[in-house]
């Protein structure tokens, strides 16, 4: 769980500039993946933040 609360530190350090980079990041990254494997990863980057699940969502067209 220390992971997760690191990761969520580090995320809420960053901009809002950086914020949405950091999203259109992973969301390039898990593009090509099955859709159940994205919306695991999405579940997971939602434990470390809701608006960078929803950021990543919206910009695979998932829904959350």
């Amino acid at each position: 769980m220390k992971e997760f609360i690191q990761a969520a530190d580090f995320y809420r350090s960053l901009d809002d500039d950086e914020k949405n980079d950091l999203a259109d990041a992973i969301a390039v990254d898990i593009f090509f993946l099955e859709d159940d494997l994205q919306e695991e990863i999405i579940e997971i980057m939602g434990i470390v933040d809701k608006r960078l699940a929803s950021d990543i969502a919206k910009r695979n067209g998932f829904t959350i």
